[in-house]
């Protein structure tokens, strides 16, 4: 039987020649045919160009970011907006929250926001826990992880002990079994 000091030693070079060709090394080069790279290049310099226009103010903005640029406080809108959130989150009462949310919802939909949805669970107004409920459980189906999971599901435990109307109380109870689903 051979043993390992009978064998040849391979030089680095050639040890690195092997790490080259193993199965586990990917390809830098893309995968798929011409025609299919050639239409993802074209799509992304036009996108490239759209984005040069806009930041050129020669055009409006695209439709994928059009949304976030109306939330921004540089605007007149964005700013009354901010400041509509920022009621709700300093509201001490019920009554005042409740106030400020529907003056809030009066002029805009609910934003996809964890920390105004859970200020929102604490509303004494149950149209506005159902939909701040809805909300919270589109973004966790969409995989889109809470940045306070746990006052999340402080806010949910208070709301199934403490409400007696089932409409709220059951999607409250599935929101946070599925809560679980993120650690």
């Amino acid at each position: 039987m051979p043993r390992d000091y009978d064998k040849p030693k391979k030089t680095w070079r050639e040890i690195d020649q092997n790490k080259d060709r193993s199965a586990h090394r990917q390809n830098d080069a893309p995968t798929g045919s011409p025609f299919r790279q050639a239409r993802a290049q074209a799509a992304s310099r036009s996108y490239k160009a759209k984005l040069d226009a806009f930041f050129d103010g020669a055009a409006p903005p695209p439709a994928a970011i059009k949304d976030k640029l109306e939330a921004l406080s540089d605007n007149d809108r964005g700013k009354a907006r901010k400041t509509a959130i920022d009621r709700i989150s300093a509201a001490r009462t019920t009554a005042d929250r409740d106030a400020a949310v529907d003056a809030f919802m009066a002029q805009w939909s609910l934003p996809a926001d964890y920390e105004l949805l859970a200020e929102l669970l604490r509303c004494g107004d149950t149209s506005h826990v159902a939909a701040a409920l809805q909300e919270l459980t589109e973004m966790v189906e969409a995989n889109r992880v809470p940045k306070n999971k746990p006052v999340l599901e402080q806010r949910l435990r208070n709301i199934i002990s403490l409400d007696e109307e089932p409409e709220i109380v059951a999607p409250a109870k599935e929101l946070l079994v599925s809560l679980r689903k993120f650690k």
